[in-house]
């Protein structure tokens, strides 16, 4: 394809966001540095690690990047003495910017987002994170080279069908060196070769040169991987290490155990589950057969490493906006969490940074080998159930090959906030998809226009304004300035009901009361709890979202319905249902569903050629008065739940009883059966409200909760919580 020369950039810089000017200003300019973390002259150990964004790991939620959603993992080395830099390229034409071109087509010799040995050498790791861009043949060559001068790679892969940015490759393929697909178009030939799946466990790139390849599996097992091997068998590697959170991810599948051996596996007493997403069976042979989730490898001079999940590693502080339509990432607090890999990870970077002259795990002087995974390629493996399809639908106008598509302040872009190419028609009506939240107004610059989400917290300065606080982290606020017409409604003194009421204000950037805040504001709104199906419609697909309306039919017999806006009913959505939600919301089954009101957590999609949701995770019958309600009589019970397998939605109702794990989560009793508990893990926004530990006076009050029945702590539970509600 033809691209725009001064359209295309690869761009960061370590806090320029946050400083830049709101000013027009050239493309490539708002963020072009590239970061790098230094460690005390006293505490350097002379090493440094690169961790790689050339080839992707910043597409959908990913955030890779050290002064993002992997800065926890970049200041821990840090503290070990490593210098870390990011690494994006090679600069060309020596313009100081490092620019991304797709160069599978017209093979110009333009694209600098490119991998050379002479740029890695200096390197003592690179670190590959959720590669979604294939190599060339002259990259894997480069890669070979770094390893064969005695320096270490860690692959760190993620589920298959990761494809963040639906350019149809996720890391497992590109590490393994072939697309799933067989399709012709995979034979690329030219600088990338045929990467057409070769049906073979010996085939590809990754287990040629280092022994193992990744599944193209999706399991979950948020509980901990628990079979960590003996630091005596791991180069001791696994010294320390405690079972690792498996939140969607892939396994590894050992070919030559002299080359690679692993260094987690599931155990005989772990139960994975299959990822509620996975295109086949998700989980293939279960237990040390489905291979390791953590390996390493010693191919002659150099080494490797792998993993199959990010989320034990990424912490919940990502840098960028989506490429596709601009929206605040969301990352997961991995590093923190129980079941991190924080230790382990460090430990793998000592390992890898350190040369070594044997050069195989053949069993002499203590490198014990590897245990051969017994099929290491399943026959699902084989075959592509997406058939060279991307993961969903891009949203409108998104190319993830082309950087001029991409939204402001997201990896890749050519502007960011300010510069040229705004958007002339910002949408008259806010609501919550285009709000941005009070920590990013707090960035903004003065006299900024904005439209910030957030929750009534307190009055300010009497009945004149109020306090504004994050959802996400609510000791941030922002104070908001009260027209003379707002204040009935708004402010707490005069309207106590509008405290911890989610509210969207529409203002100016600017300070109030001698602190950061919104004036001049010309709209104050109610944030609505849900999408309502016109909303819906305009979302871009791929984007998970929860909607309400009210049934309008059946669709396709038993498996899917028509969903109605509540104020305008000639809007209508497809809704598929999934097996386990068609004996309660099928119309066919369950007639008197028929104009009730429903929300809908899932994906929007397309269904039966029309606009539509699928993977539905969650239904609520709401009451018939439209007023919100919960319908409670639905609700299972905590012994219900107890009952039922881990990866299922649930809503259940109970007794809070008791704080678990001091404020990070509540114990849920039926109300009928005080021996059945449940652990519910609430989420980082949920804890100020309903930890038992900051509010004693929860204990005994009934709550609705709404997530995945999933064990915490060891214990049956209920984690990734979408919802909450005190029922007296």
């Amino acid at each position: 394809m033809t691209v725009n020369k001064l359209t295309l950039s690869v761009l960061l810089s370590a806090g320029l966001l946050a400083h830049s000017t709101f000013t027009t200003a050239a493309a490539y300019d708002w963020n072009n540095t590239a970061p790098v973390k230094v460690p005390s002259a006293a505490n350097n150990n002379g090493k440094t690690v690169y961790f790689d964004v050339s080839h992707g790991g910043v597409e959908g939620n990913a955030d890779w990047v050290i002064d993002g959603a992997f800065s926890d993992f970049a200041d821990a080395l840090v503290q070990q003495g490593y210098t870390v830099k990011e690494y994006r390229g090679v600069d060309l034409n020596n313009d100081g910017r490092i620019r991304f071109y797709d160069d599978r087509t017209n093979g110009a010799q333009t694209n600098e987002a490119i991998i050379t040995f002479d740029a890695i050498k200096d390197a003592d790791v690179f670190v590959l994170a959720e590669t979604n861009r294939p190599f060339t043949l002259a990259e894997q060559a480069a890669l070979e080279q770094y390893v064969a001068s005695g320096k270490g790679i860690f692959f760190v892969a993620d589920h298959y069908d990761a494809d963040r940015n639906l350019n149809t490759w996720d890391a497992t393929e590109v590490f393994n060196g072939y697309n799933r697909s067989d399709l012709s178009k995979y034979n690329m030939g030219g600088a990338y070769g045929d990467w057409r799946n070769p049906k073979s466990a010996h085939a590809g790139w990754l287990v040629e040169n280092f022994g193992i390849r990744f599944r193209f599996n999706g399991v979950d097992y948020k509980q901990g991987v628990s079979g960590v091997e003996p630091s005596a068998q791991t180069e001791g590697i696994t010294q320390g290490v405690d079972p690792i959170l498996m939140a969607a991810g892939a396994t590894l599948a050992i070919v030559d155990p002299q080359k690679a051996k692993g260094l987690v596996y599931f155990s005989e007493s772990d139960t994975p589950v299959k990822w509620r997403h996975a295109k086949d069976d998700g989980l293939y042979f279960g237990g040390k057969a489905e291979g390791p989730y953590v390996a390493i490898a010693k191919s002659g001079a150099g080494k490797a490493a792998f993993i199959g999940d990010s989320s034990p590693i990424e912490d919940a502080t990502p840098k960028y906006r989506r490429q596709d339509n601009g929206n605040t990432k969301k990352t997961y607090p991995g590093w923190t969490d129980p079941g991190h890999a924080s230790v382990l990870a460090v430990n793998i970077i000592n390992w890898l940074a350190s040369p070594e002259s044997y050069q195989y795990f053949d069993g002499q002087n203590g490198h014990a080998s590897g245990f051969a995974t017994p099929t290491p390629m399943a026959s699902q493996e084989m075959s592509d159930p997406n058939n060279g399809q991307p993961w969903g639908t891009p949203a409108s106008g998104f190319n993830p090959w082309d950087t001029d598509t991409y939204k402001n302040n997201s990896f890749n872009a050519p502007y960011g906030d300010g510069q040229t190419n705004p958007d002339p028609d910002p949408d008259p009506n806010p609501t919550p998809g285009n709000a941005v939240s009070v920590s990013d107004a707090l960035a903004a610059q003065q006299n900024t226009p904005l439209v910030v989400i957030g929750k009534v917290t307190a009055a300010i300065n009497g009945i004149y304004g109020l306090q504004l606080s994050d959802l996400n982290n609510p000791a941030t606020h922002i104070f908001v300035k009260l027209e003379s017409n707002q204040r009935a409604d708004f402010n707490p003194q005069l309207n106590p009901a509008i405290l911890n009421q989610n509210i969207i204000v529409t203002g100016k950037r600017n300070s109030y009361m001698g602190e950061p805040g919104i004036r001049y504001v010309t709209e104050l709104q109610i944030a609505p709890s849900y999408m309502s199906v016109e909303q819906a419609l305009a979302t871009a697909q791929g984007e998970s979202i929860e909607l309400t309306g009210r049934v309008k039919s059946a669709l396709n017999n038993i498996y899917a319905l028509i969903l109605e806006d509540i104020n305008d009913p000639s809007f209508t959505i497809n809704i598929k249902l999934e097996s386990s939600q068609r004996a309660q919301f099928s119309p066919v089954l369950n007639p008197d569903v028929l104009n009730a009101t429903l929300v809908i957590k899932g994906v929007r999609d397309s269904y039966m050629s029309q606009p539509g949701v699928r993977q539905v995770s969650s239904i609520t019958l709401t009451s018939d008065d439209n007023s919100g309600n919960p319908d409670h009589g639905s609700d299972l019970s905590v012994s219900d739940v107890l009952a039922m397998n881990n990866g299922q939605p649930v809503v259940v109702s109970g007794t809070i009883t008791a704080a678990i794990n001091n404020k990070y989560a509540l114990e849920l009793t039926d109300s009928n059966n005080a021996g059945n508990k449940l652990y519910i893990k609430l989420e980082s926004s949920q804890r100020d409200t309903y930890s038992p530990l900051l509010n004693p006076e929860l204990i005994g009050k009934r709550l609705r909760v709404e997530g995945i029945k999933n064990d915490y702590m060891s214990h049956p539970g209920v984690r990734s919580v979408s919802k909450l509600t005190l029922l007296n």
